[in-house]
C-alpha cells in the first residue's frame, strides 16, 4: 500500500512541476556556470603540457627521444612517443605524473630498442 501511495505522489509531482524542458535545463546550466573557470582549466591544462615538455627537454636523454603531451585535460594526461629504452620510458611517464595538478596520465610511449645505437646515454660516460 506504501509503495502505491508513493507512485500516487510521484505521478502528482510530475503533473504538477512538469518534466524539464531542454530551454529550462539550459537556462539553469547557464546560471551555474561560473564566468572565466572554463578559461582558466583550459590555461592550467596548457601550463601542465608546457611544464612536461620542458622537463623532457631538460633531460640529456630524454630530449633525444621522440616524446610528445598529445593531450590534456582538467589535469589528465595523454603522452605518446617512441623512445629507445624501457627505462627512459618509464622516465618520461613519471616525470608526467610528478607535475603539480596532473590526476592521471595515460601512456601510449613504446620502446624501440633498435634506436639505442642512434642516442647518446649517461651510461657511455
Amino acid at each position: 500500500m506504501r509503495t502505491i501511495n508513493y507512485l500516487l505522489l510521484l505521478g502528482a509531482a510530475a503533473l504538477l512541476y512538469g518534466c524539464p524542458s531542454p530551454d529550462s535545463q539550459k537556462k539553469v546550466q547557464e546560471a551555474a556556470r561560473v564566468p572565466g573557470l572554463e578559461e582558466s582549466v583550459i590555461a592550467k591544462d596548457r601550463a601542465l603540457q608546457s611544464a612536461i615538455e620542458i622537463s623532457w627537454k631538460s633531460d640529456v636523454e630524454l630530449m633525444q627521444e621522440q616524446l610528445a603531451v598529445e593531450d590534456v585535460h582538467a589535469g589528465k594526461v595523454r603522452i605518446t612517443g617512441i623512445v629507445s629504452r624501457e627505462e627512459l620510458k618509464t622516465r618520461a611517464e613519471n616525470i608526467a605524473r610528478q607535475q603539480e595538478g596532473v590526476v592521471d596520465v595515460i601512456s601510449t610511449i613504446s620502446v624501440d630498442t633498435s634506436l639505442k645505437d642512434k642516442r647518446f646515454s649517461l651510461d657511455d660516460m
